[in-house]
């Protein structure tokens, strides 16, 4: 056998005396002596973004370390003015370079590495202003404020880059480059600087991670683990003497970095480098390139392989041109980073023998940004994955600069035991950068490297990977792999969804005893009807619970343009998990516990009037969904407006009609039926009073009332409306919170009032009823009403307030009243209470309310846009129900009542239990059957946000199911 082009390099070539390169430059400098074999000097091909893959630009690695060298006096002149001259001697200086592209990126990373400067390369910023903030702050002081290089588009496309830290873009150093002596030796400049290139032990480069669990760590590469990762690559994948190399992963990323240009570069070989976005758009592109440059070794991940066997299937069935293509050439393609599907493998191997490639080439990876890309490669055997019985195929063995162990139970596993991976060798780091504790718990005691990653060996020696041990579903106490799960739903060819953007994660609802799941995915148009959403998700959700056996918690369907994958083209499960538990995608996500129960409505009704079509634009345009599909005898929740979206609607409503006063969130609340708001906003002075607003129109089983509380308005249970999707659910609003309504008298006259809607919506029994806070008088008195009319009341239930509230609002005035209820809307704290009553006191009512909106948190009050009129009605109505509760005598009984308690406001009782005992045990002088007494997450204000509101609605369906409804 031949030897490799590393081995040639290790017997033969002496580089300054010493046996290889012994700095980073030295790499380039060895590739720049080389030519091929048509004495050709050997380089790259650089293809610039949105080029359709044509024009490529061409340098050799001569070019290349010439325009670094030059490069570096550039950028040494200017930091020179910038800092000391001993400031930069005294410790390397690091340069963040930002790029995104690769001729930007591969020339000024050489200039940096030639300068003696150490480069950290940013991966791709996050659309989230947030985040892009919280990252950038972090790598500031990670990186001891680094230099941060990068274009005068970039730093106007993200102005957060140059906060904090030392900002130049490459227009702003050519434009300076007449300034500089470029023909001194390219180590010095004007003699006041004299570059240190790293050697031995000292950071190559920083490679920083995705930042996925939690800050960004920056991995310090080195340069004898470098070469020792090209050598055992070199070694394991037999790179030959004519290899040429195909790269289209970011520079951020090792992927491209070790595992093809710095492989490339040191075996002397010319590499191809392709944007990602060229390449994932059409993967054809791809094939061309190999065809074109005739590649040999080539990367990329299982999704882009199964992209690309869905266009090969495509092509020959659309008898394409692309089977004129010659892949004879190529002799590589690794691919890692995820596990890869066996079925995608064959397919693959089959399509690509029919374009001319006359071996088995796929080379099955597993590495991580801590080893150098691969540390092991396994040539896909389909036979021995048959009969394996593998659905995810075995990554092999590790190469000579590296061992690996699957440890387990305090030793290491026996074959087919799984275990986690951890690692050890010459090709593995030794630390992250300023961040020793975060090294420290990386390593096991005697030195090897702890991934995380859990696997097992089988009978012929080779790896196989089992899950990540933080991803790992444990469903029903059987551990599950979410890519088992991501597997099946890419491999079920669904309609209507884009391949390769599925996530699955864990989530255990609050109050469940078992861990459940949550899938992410991409529908393939967001402009979609509410009967062909559900369609595909119901689709997804069966799918997807082939492998555990059980449905997911919560599907969550997402744009593309919401889903960022990483430079390897993958979705972080963990950001996604983090991201869902702050609730960023409550405005989207899809409850299927149950079977999704279809957006079904029989006849559409069109706009009547301006106002209603105006009002349809409006939502049209919120929800993306054609203003053709949008019934205007629909609600609005129905359709997809959430407490979070509920403000943009009312936002995007102003924009299309000029809404006068009286015309609110807390319009929409009781008259959230798309024909009565525009009956609102046409009338908004003299609209009929109707105090049933439904919040949830699906579902077959018997309907949920909800009675607000002293507020008068239903804001605190849309959370519960987007929970529960097996019964409608449908809310009452007290009279006065509109204009020139007339506040009621009594709580029995609510009760009446209630009990008349009720019938009219609701005409036949059994009944289900629960009220919150002082609302749970109303459905007590309802309750009774019901039952003395001859109807089932088969559920009432108490949230947290005791039939005597003479003692809880005794105390309360106007202004009390009005402190309370701006901290039941999160406008306040509840520490501030007793500080706001006393500095309030002896206000008029206007003042009252100007200064609790002065006093309020920004960002709440900016989301509810409330005026000092709207929040004045409010108080109106919340003191007025305080007035009613003074005189109010609970009297009579139900058949059962069920008591949900939980922290109390600290204004009433300090102990939880105190509160049980004394106050809502009560209940059972009104009950005819013992009550029950259900605990719940939160305090009395929170008790139904989304933070606990899943906790709350597992309590309540068990105990609705225990009465048989």
């Amino acid at each position: 056998m031949a030897p490799t082009a590393v081995e040639r390099h290790v017997n033969g070539v002496q580089t300054n005396g010493l046996l290889g390169p012994q700095t980073l430059i030295q790499i380039l400098e060895n590739a720049a002596l080389s030519e091929d074999e048509a004495r050709k000097e050997t380089g790259l091909w650089l293809y610039k973004p949105e080029t359709d893959g044509t024009l490529p630009l061409r340098w050799t690695y001569k070019e290349l370390l010439s325009d670094a060298k030059s490069k570096a006096k550039i950028l040494l002149h200017y930091l020179e003015t910038q800092f000391p001259a001993d400031t930069l001697a005294e410790k390397r200086k690091i340069v963040l370079l930002h790029f995104d592209n690769h001729v930007d990126g591969i020339a000024w990373f050489w200039a940096v590495v030639s300068a003696g400067l150490l480069p950290a390369i940013s991966p791709p910023l996050s659309a989230n202003v947030a985040q892009q903030e919280q990252h950038i702050q972090h790598l500031t002081t990670l990186l001891e404020t680094p230099v941060v290089l990068s274009t005068d588009r970039l730093i106007k496309r993200y102005p957060e880059l140059g906060s904090g830290s030392l900002t130049v873009t490459i227009e702003q150093l050519l434009s300076q480059a007449s300034n500089v002596v470029i023909d001194e030796p390219h180590n010095t400049t004007n003699g006041k600087y004299e570059a240190q290139p790293p050697s031995g032990e000292e950071p190559a480069v920083l490679m920083l991670t995705s930042g996925s669990t939690g800050n960004a760590k920056a991995v310090e590469l080195t340069v004898p683990q470098l070469i020792a990762a090209v050598r055992g690559k070199s070694k394991a994948l037999r790179v030959s003497e004519n290899a040429r190399f195909l790269n289209w992963i970011g520079l951020d990323h090792v992927a491209n970095l070790v595992e093809i240009h710095l492989l490339a570069m040191y075996n002397k070989a010319d590499q191809v480098q392709m944007q990602a976005h060229d390449v994932i758009s059409d993967p054809i592109l791809f094939l061309k390139a190999i065809d074109t440059h005739r590649v040999t070794n080539t990367f990329a991940p299982n999704f882009f392989l199964a992209l690309l066997t869905k266009r090969l299937a495509i092509a020959e069935s659309e008898a394409s041109t692309i089977t004129d293509l010659d892949l004879s050439c190529l002799e590589t393609v690794v691919s890692g980073g995820e596990a890869n599907l066996v079925e995608t493998a064959k397919v693959l191997c089959a399509q690509l023998e029919k374009l001319g490639v006359r071996r088995s080439v796929l080379y099955v990876a597993y590495g991580l940004t801590e080893s150098s890309a691969g540390l092991t490669y396994g040539l896909f055997d389909p036979e021995y994955e048959d009969h394996e019985e593998h659905e995810f195929a075995s990554i092999g063995k590790s190469t000579v600069a590296a061992k690996v162990r699957v440890f387990g139970d305090g030793k290491e596993a026996e074959p087919y035991e799984i275990g986690e991976l951890q690692l050890s060798g010459n090709a593995i780091f030794k630390s992250y950068y300023r961040d020793p504790e975060a090294t420290k718990k990386s390593f096991t005691s005697d030195g090897w490297f702890m991934t995380g990653d859990r696997g097992y060996i089988d009978r012929n020696g080779g790896l196989n990977i089992a899950g990540r041990s933080k991803e790992i579903l444990i469903i029903n106490g059987v551990n599950r792999a979410p890519q088992d799960i991501e597997a099946a739903l890419e491999t079920a060819s669904l309609v209507g969804v884009v391949s390769s953007y599925f996530a699955t994660f864990s989530h255990r609802p609050k109050g469940s005893d078992t861990e459940g799941y949550c899938v992410v995915y991409s529908p393939e148009n967001t402009f979609e009807d509410p009967k062909r959403r559900d369609e595909i998700a119901e689709s997804i959700a069966r799918a997807a619970s082939v492998v555990p056996g059980v449905r997911p918690e919560w599907l969550i369907p997402l744009p593309v343009s919401r889903l960022e994958k990483s430079s390897l083209g993958k979705l972080s499960r963990t950001r996604l998990k983090k991201q869902f538990d702050q609730g960023v995608f409550d405005d989207v996500r899809i409850r299927s516990r149950i079977p999704i129960q279809t957006y079904v409505h029989a006849s559409y009704v069109a706009p009547s009037n301006k106002t209603e079509t105006k009002v349809v634009e409006a939502l049209s345009e919120m929800l993306e969904m054609p203003a053709n599909l949008i019934s205007v005898d629909r609600t609005i929740f129905e359709l997809g407006v959430t407490s979070l979206t509920l403000f943009r609607f009312e936002h995007l409503l102003r924009k299309h009609i000029s809404l006068d006063v009286g015309v609110s969130i807390i319009t929409f609340l009781n008259s959230p039926v798309i024909r009565d708001i525009a009956t609102a906003i046409d009338n908004a002075n003299s609209h009929e009073y109707n105090p049933v607003a439904q919040l949830q129109a699906r579902g077959s089983k018997l309907p949920l009332w909800l009675v607000h509380p002293a507020s008068g308005n239903v804001l605190a249970f849309l959370p519960l409306a987007r929970t529960i999707v097996d019964r409608p659910l449908y809310a009452l609003t007290a009279r006065g919170l509109g204009n020139n309504e007339k506040l009621f008298d009594s709580i029995p006259e609510m009760a009446d009032t209630y009990f008349q809607h009720v019938k009219r919506t609701q005409p036949k029994g059994p009944y289900a009823l629960t009220g919150y806070s002082l609302g749970t008088t109303v459905a007590f008195e309802l309750a009774k009403r019901l039952e003395a009319n001859g109807d089932e009341v088969a559920f009432c239930a108490a949230l947290d307030s005791p039939p005597h509230i003479i003692p809880l609002v005794g105390p309360l005035d106007w202004t009390a009243a009005a402190i309370r209820v701006t901290y039941f809307l999160e406008l306040i704290a509840q520490d501030d209470i007793p500080k706001y009553e006393v500095e309030f006191k002896g206000l008029s009512q206007v003042e009252v309310v100007n200064r609790l909106l002065e006093v309020s948190f920004p960002e709440q009050l900016a989301k509810l846009k409330l005026t000092t009129a709207q929040l004045m009605a409010i108080v109106h109505v919340t003191d007025n129900f305080g007035k009613m509760g003074k005189v109010y005598q609970p009297e009579g009984t139900v058949r059962k009542m069920d008591v949900f308690y939980c922290i109390p406001l600290k204004s009433v009782c300090l102990n939880k239990e105190k509160w049980v005992a004394e106050h809502l045990g009560a209940w059972q002088d009104f009950s005819r059957e013992p009550i029950e007494v259900i605990e719940c997450e939160g305090d009395h204000a929170d008790m139904l946000n989304a933070e606990y509101v899943e906790g709350f609605e597992q309590r309540l369906s068990k105990v609705l199911a225990a009465r048989g409804i």
